[in-house]
């Protein structure tokens, strides 16, 4: 009898270790997930400030929250033209997906050669999302300006050809100094920053 004890107990430490480094390694991989968008976030908010003039303001990691309804902005660009949200993704490997799907398909090959996929989410609709809840923000606050949304892929691996989908920055530099017929008064302007700060 001591010995199917000894056994049983064995079998559990041992499912007990299998769970804990499961967990660890998971962890692992989550933190490393998170970095590598952290890294991607940072290198676009540096080649955005590059493009900046003086009457322009960059602001990152917006949170909000409207109506039980979240959104977290990576950038956030407000000038005389209105406000341009760039959602950044650093996803490695091919993506797979249209515009209007909640989730695309993202393959990575390890260097063996086989072929490992996962869900994302789709940052146009993730982008999508944060113009619908910054607008609502922004309306109950009496605030109007036009949103802009876009979406970089700092590996350049969009699996759309869409209008939303930045290639480069100088496309960004492009849209958000272009010449429009209605620009908006510093008032609106400095209400909006005063706002999102």
């Amino acid at each position: 009898m001591p010995n199917i004890i000894a056994i049983i107990l064995l079998v559990v430490l041992v499912c007990l270790v299998f769970v804990l480094v499961s967990r660890i390694k998971y962890k692992r991989e989550q933190r490393k997930i998170k970095q590598a968008g952290n890294k991607g976030e940072a290198i676009f908010s540096n080649m955005i400030r590059s493009i900046l003039r003086s009457d322009d303001v960059l602001l990152n990691n917006i949170s909000l929250s409207v109506n039980s309804k979240e959104a977290e902005i990576d950038n956030l660009i407000i000038n005389n033209n209105g406000i341009f949200i760039v959602e950044v993704k650093n996803y490695n490997g091919t993506l797979y997906g249209n515009a209007d799907d909640y989730e695309w398909t993202k393959v990575k090959i390890s260097p063996g050669g086989n072929a490992f996929s996962k869900k994302v989410k789709n940052p146009i609709k993730q982008m999508r999302r944060q113009i619908y809840v910054l607008s609502q923000y922004l309306k109950e606050n009496n605030v109007r300006i036009w949103i802009n949304g876009y979406a970089y892929f700092i590996n350049n691996n969009s699996p759309v050809d869409d209008e939303c989908v930045i290639n480069d920055i100088a496309e960004l530099d492009r849209i958000i100094h272009k010449q429009q017929d209605k620009l908006y008064d510093k008032k609106t302007i400095h209400k909006a920053i005063k706002l999102l700060s």
